[in-house]
């Protein structure tokens, strides 16, 4: 074959490969969602969707009670998403590890809140911009949709307070939205992402400067009952990752961890999630030394 036949065959090789994708790409989607409802439903959990003017939400829901918490769970970064190049037209996860948890958590109230733009209904990017999965999953923006989202929730609901899970970039979520919000009774994360920087940098890719971060902003969380889970075979968020985010904090009394064994960043945390839930939340005030009574008066005459 010539040099000019070869050209040829590689451009039309590529064209077809193109269109293998694009006609791949809702059948990906679709399975994805497949997937999602095969972990919810039988959990007794309800979608719906939520839509701000520049990005959208799915949510799955099981509410039976008013005016009581709600356990919230906010999910991890999903595909396509560590590296800003190349990004996929969808970032719903394969394994949706913040949904398989939730499904296994028996709270009267229950909310499962996916990241921006998972599980769209159409590959159709308008309205839904790739930088709020990616370069901007942390920025401003987002985290006011997530705030708005929480104040719609607990208007429907009639919701007291809630209780933040989250799982991988989820965890950052979770942890900017208890900084800001006077309604967040704890905060939970598994195999957080709580310093992005050390994560994100080992894979080469980036966010933008004014991100809001949880190791920026872990003097805030001092004062809230928090506990972090960590798989010991975790490579994506090892253990490092909490200790730096730990060190930021400062004192506290009201940090817990757990160094989950058999757990990495993704497998080996379903079927421990409801032990793991009865971890310790307690958050006792801190010490203050009581001053010791007076001696009383002696028989002979005042104390000397």
């Amino acid at each position: 074959m010539n040099q000019k036949n070869k050209i040829k065959l590689a451009v039309l090789s590529s064209f077809a490969l193109a269109a293998i994708m694009v006609a791949c790409t809702p059948v990906v989607e679709e399975y994805r969602e497949i997937t999602a409802e095969r972990i919810a439903r039988p959990a007794f959990m309800v979608d719906r969707r939520y839509a701000t003017p520049d990005m959208d939400f799915l949510l799955w829901e099981r509410m039976h009670k008013h005016h009581e918490p709600a356990n919230v769970y906010i999910e991890g970064d999903g595909e396509a998403t560590y590296l800003n190049r190349n990004v996929s037209e969808d970032s719903s996860p394969e394994n949706p590890v913040g949904l398989h948890l939730a499904s296994r958590d028996n709270a009267s109230n229950l909310v499962y809140i996916s990241r921006p733009c998972m599980y769209k209904e159409s590959p159709d990017p308008e309205g839904c911009s790739p930088a709020f999965y990616t370069n901007r999953r942390f920025s401003p923006e987002v985290l006011a949709a997530y705030d708005e989202l929480l104040n719609e929730i607990k208007l429907r609901y009639d919701i007291t307070e809630f209780n933040l899970i989250g799982y991988d970039g989820g965890a950052n979520i979770a942890a900017a939205l208890a900084t800001t919000r006077n309604d967040v009774a704890s905060l939970r994360t598994v195999a957080g992402n709580l310093v992005p920087s050390m994560i994100y940098g080992n894979k080469g890719a980036v966010i933008d400067a004014d991100s809001i971060t949880a190791d920026k902003i872990a003097p805030g969380l001092a004062e809230i009952p928090q506990h972090h889970f960590i798989g010991a075979g975790d490579t994506v968020a090892p253990p490092s990752v909490y200790h730096s985010f730990r060190q930021s904090m400062g004192e506290s009394n009201c940090v817990h961890y757990t160094l989950v064994q058999d757990a990495d960043h993704e497998r080996g945390w379903v079927e421990k999630w409801p032990d793991l839930l009865k971890s310790s939340m307690e958050c006792p005030p801190p010490y203050v030394p009581v001053a010791l009574p007076p001696l009383p008066p002696s028989k002979d005459g005042p104390n000397k």
